[in-house]
């Protein structure tokens, strides 16, 4: 038996470790000049709740004579490879700890090029402070 076996009968893939997050994505709001959607509203955003397990690639202090300012990377894990995420969108733990992490890339939906078989979904984060 293969493992991709073993995981089928299993009921799938998990992720005993994952924990709760939301995805945030600004809603659409009309320019009051143009009448093109073209505003962002983040005081009452689009909210997706998955699971996720996250991963903490690297961070990186940046003082300066006004300002100190961390950029902190990381990537986010979940096990439902057709997530609506794209780059822009904010995610934010569940219960919320406080960050607010953006993301800085595409997602990643690979697939094994033998069964075609897609596990997850990698999200790239950026988070800004300072």
């Amino acid at each position: 038996m293969s493992l991709l076996d073993d995981l089928n009968a299993g009921g799938g893939w998990r992720m005993p470790g994952a924990t709760k997050w939301q995805r945030l994505r600004a809603r659409k709001v009309d320019d009051p000049y143009s009448g093109e959607q073209t505003g962002e509203d983040w005081n009452h955003p689009d909210v997706l709740e998955f699971a996720g397990a996250l991963s903490s690639s690297s961070s990186m202090r940046s003082p300066d004579a006004l300002r100190e300012e961390t950029t902190s990377t990381a990537y986010l894990t979940s096990i439902d490879p057709s997530l609506d995420i794209m780059p822009g969108d904010r995610i934010r733990a569940m219960p919320d700890d406080g960050r607010c992490w953006e993301v800085s890339g595409y997602p990643s939906r690979d697939a094994n090029a033998f069964t075609s078989w897609r596990p997850t979904i990698e999200i790239p984060l950026s988070e800004y402070r300072g």
